[in-house]
Formats: C-alpha cells, sequence, structure tokens
C-alpha cells in the first residue's frame, strides 16, 4: 500500500500538524493565495513562515509579559482572587 509523502511526513510526531492549506501572503505584484500544502514550493513555504513567525514573537511577548505581571504580583505576595496587575504595580514602586 502507497502512503503519499504528507501522509508519511504526518506520521511523525513533530510533523503532525502540517497543515492542508498553505496561507502565501501577497508578495510584490503577486497577490495573497491559499494553496494545497501538497503544491507549495519551497519559496511559498518561506513566503507563508513570514506572517507566522510574526505571530509566534507576537505571542512570546504576550507569555513573557504576562508571566512577569504573575511574578511581580506573587512577590507581592498575591494569590487566589487578588488582581494581579494591582500587585504587580505595588511591585514596580518597590523596585524604585
Amino acid at each position: 500500500m502507497f502512503n503519499s509523502p504528507l501522509k508519511q511526513l504526518r506520521q511523525s510526531i513533530w510533523l503532525s500538524a502540517i497543515p492542508d492549506q498553505l496561507a502565501v501572503p501577497a508578495m510584490g505584484s503577486r497577490p495573497a493565495r491559499s494553496i494545497p500544502i501538497e503544491r507549495a514550493t519551497i519559496d511559498d513555504i518561506a513566503f507563508a513562515l513570514i506572517p507566522l513567525s510574526k505571530e509566534r514573537s507576537d505571542l512570546s511577548q504576550a507569555i513573557m509579559a504576562l508571566e512577569d505581571v504573575s511574578a511581580m504580583a506573587r512577590k507581592q505576595g498575591a494569590m487566589g482572587s487578588d488582581i494581579a496587575i494591582s500587585a504587580a504595580g505595588r511591585e514596580l514602586e518597590a523596585r524604585k
């Protein structure tokens, strides 16, 4: 029985999230388009990675900021239903 290259790749744990469709953003005079992953060129994948990398960076920054707020609030003894931003603000003032 023949397995397609895509199916073989998806059987790998770390490649199981390969999407069916690839959103290729507009580049130069080329319009944005969605193409099946099985027809994507290496350039299509590289161009699709540009906005995805930006999203990943934005998400990482949000995660780090929330981790900092949580850590700052905990340093002020915040827990449970305490307002995290208020406690983090007190920690920021305490650092001055």
